[in-house]
């Protein structure tokens, strides 16, 4: 068992099988994605069995959904905690890109399983989940930005709200291969004054 804070993916309450059982199915989707993965695999990591695996989840395919659910909704809860408390856009919006930029740097490995197991996962997610989107909150916050509260804009929310969300993940992905480097703080200001011009 891992000394050291709990994964924002395991829960206080799960037991010591269950919470190794996660971390190791974490750690491998995100580095091999689901297809490469298997059961074995994740029993080997995790030090349990795969009947101990079989206790906690009837498949590898629940694994991963339990996970993607876990983890989009703490991602998604975070960002609305930063967007909630930004009085302004351009606080709220600082505050917004500061969450994500913290998240890259903490959880690397969430932030890329969400991102490649997204097409094969979020058709399977459940309802309440699919309704909060990460996409939805850059709208929300785009919707308040200069351009969009003056309507003088010929760029719709959404299209605005693709700008923001499509460079997060870009910028992650770079810093993920070495194009950038990290940490992914640094980038905040830089990206904050793009986020700015794309509203203005």
């Amino acid at each position: 068992m891992k000394d050291g804070p709990l994964p924002f993916y395991v829960r206080d309450e799960d037991p010591p099988a269950k919470r190794e059982i996660l971390r190791a199915g974490l750690k491998l989707f995100s580095e091999r994605g689901l297809a490469a993965t298997s059961i074995r695999d994740i029993a080997a990591e995790s030090g349990f069995t795969n009947p101990a695996l079989y206790k906690h989840y009837a498949s590898k395919e629940e694994l991963a959904l339990h996970l993607f659910e876990t983890c989009h909704r703490r991602v998604w809860t975070r960002c609305s905690a930063a967007l909630a408390s930004g009085r302004s856009f351009d606080d709220r919006l600082e505050r917004y890109v500061g969450e994500w930029l913290a998240m890259m740097d903490e959880h690397p490995d969430v932030l890329a399983f969400l991102s490649d197991s997204a097409r094969v996962l979020w058709p399977r997610a459940s309802p309440a989940v699919r309704r909060q989107t990460i996409i939805g909150l850059a709208r929300s916050l785009m919707l308040e930005s200069p351009s969009q509260r003056r309507k003088s804009s010929s760029v719709s929310p959404d299209l605005c709200a693709a700008a923001v969300q499509g460079t997060l993940a870009e910028t992650f992905r770079m810093i993920q291969v070495g194009v950038l480097d990290g940490p992914a703080v640094r980038w905040k200001a830089a990206l904050t004054a793009l986020f700015r011009k794309v509203g203005a």
